[in-house]
């Protein structure tokens, strides 16, 4: 492991080297990243795994043409070498006429909890101790619940960039998590596999609140209910909505489509495209968050950038590039794909504001409906039109304001643009996952069909 100070040292030596040589821009970023991981499968842990990788991802620039390479060896001759590369690949590239500059300095947000030393020391018996507790109190909180696959983790990442414009910046930061998918017998066969996880910046993990969410739903699936065709009121919990809007709102805010004509909102700025109760951001400050961070992957500041505002659409998210064609500012969103040398866009945190009312509250108005707590088929989703067609995976009755059991097979399907507009409530607890952050949200009118 490279720390982050090491990496930065190493930025600055390409940038002043690419300069010497020719370039008329250069830009590196270096990452260092360390992970202890238990698997479980089957009831047992099955394996522990240290990973360690470093990175240097290079570009450079002669006019307007650009050169790319990639190390994992954080040495002076090797980015020497990459450089080399790099700067030959610019002088034989065709110019793109769009290219005007690489981002300049400018203030980063103070955030605090990226970085704990709890996370940092942590070794592999105490990574398989979380495991095992976890799988070891499901079990017995359920009879018959069966721990499928799962795991537990805690690494950290050191990272840097430095350009020719003046950016020098690095940081670090922890993460860890603990995570469990269950079945258990029916008569039939099997419960879908119902999966619950903890991740943080910390190792302070709430497995009294995990083991209940997926034992809860585990006896909810022991019982099989039928479901009925039609148009229902339809409780997504955010395990849920997040695969759909990721394959499709998500796809539409991207400057890159906005300007390549491919998103259906492109022109709706200050429209009202959602329900009131709808408010989305992209947060990349939000200390919860597993993105989260001081810059993105090109030294650009994080920040908070509102999409959605009680249902008005309020901005785009973009990186330096294409805000530099459309006329408008960077907010912070480049990924880099290291390999390949190429800047992305994508979201940070995605935060669904919540509402002001608890789930069980909102489940117990529902007189015919379906609580969706995962998916199937999302990826099948059209990114610019934003039809979806889903299988509820689990989907769970709820009749008379109770979750009376599990409906197989059943497919929800729409439009998400209408689904925005549908949302009639929203719970009031986010849970935290991987890429969002957001409670339940209750949309009616869905169009839900049934297995015969």
């Amino acid at each position: 492991m490279t720390d982050e100070r090491t990496l930065l040292e190493l930025c600055r030596h390409i940038v002043a080297s690419g300069e010497r040589m020719g370039a008329t821009a250069v830009e590196a970023q270096a990452s260092s990243t360390s992970e202890v991981e238990s698997n479980i499968e089957l009831s047992q842990i099955s394996s522990v795994n240290r990973k360690d990788l470093d990175g240097i991802a290079i570009r450079t620039f002669v006019g307007q043409r650009m050169g790319s390479a990639f190390t994992n060896i954080p040495t002076k001759k090797t980015v020497d070498e990459a450089l080399s590369l790099a700067l030959k690949a610019a002088k034989a590239s065709t110019p793109d006429e769009d290219w005007t500059s690489l981002p300049k300095p400018a203030k980063y947000p103070a955030i605090k909890g990226l970085w704990h030393d709890s996370v940092a020391d942590c070794d592999s018996a105490r990574v398989v101790e979380f495991a095992e507790e976890y799988m070891s109190r499901a079990i017995g909180a359920e009879p018959g619940l069966m721990p499928a696959y799962g795991g537990s983790g805690a690494g950290t990442e050191h990272s840097a960039y430095a350009n020719s414009n003046g950016i020098e910046h690095a940081e670090r930061g922890t993460t860890a998590y603990v995570f469990l998918a269950a079945i258990a017998q029916i008569e039939s066969g099997v419960t879908p596999a119902i999966g619950s996880y903890d991740i943080r910046r910390d190792l302070k993990f709430d497995l009294d609140w995990v083991v209940e969410d997926i034992v809860s739903m585990i006896r909810l699936c022991k019982r099989t209910s039928e479901g009925v065709s039609g148009s229902h009121t339809v409780i997504f919990h955010p395990d849920a909505y997040q695969q759909m809007l990721f394959y499709t709102l998500i796809q539409s805010i991207r400057g890159d489509n906005v300007a390549r004509g491919k998103s259906m909102i492109a022109d709706k700025i200050g429209e009202a495209i959602a329900s009131k109760l709808v408010t989305i951001v992209d947060d990349g400050t939000i200390p919860e968050g597993v993105a989260t961070s001081m810059a993105d992957d090109e030294g650009v500041p994080r920040r908070r950038t509102p999409i959605i505002e009680k249902g008005v659409l309020r901005s785009f998210i973009w990186d330096s590039y294409w805000a530099s064609k459309m006329g408008v500012e960077s907010t912070g969103n480049a990924s880099r794909s290291m390999r390949q040398g190429q800047v992305e866009l994508s979201p940070s945190t995605v935060v669904v504001e919540p509402g002001k009312r608890d789930i069980k509250d909102l489940v117990s108005e529902v007189k015919h409906g379906y609580l969706v707590r995962d998916v199937q088929g999302a990826h099948s989703s059209n990114p610019e039109s934003g039809d979806f067609s889903i299988v509820g995976n689990p989907a769970v009755l709820i009749e008379d304001g109770e979750m009376k059991g599990a409906v197989h097979g059943l497919m929800v399907s729409g439009n998400v643009f209408d689904l925005m507009k549908q949302v009639v409530d929203v719970a009031k607890t986010p849970l935290v996952l991987q890429g969002l952050i957001g409670p339940e949200i209750v949309c009616e009118d869905m169009k839900v069909i049934a297995r015969e």
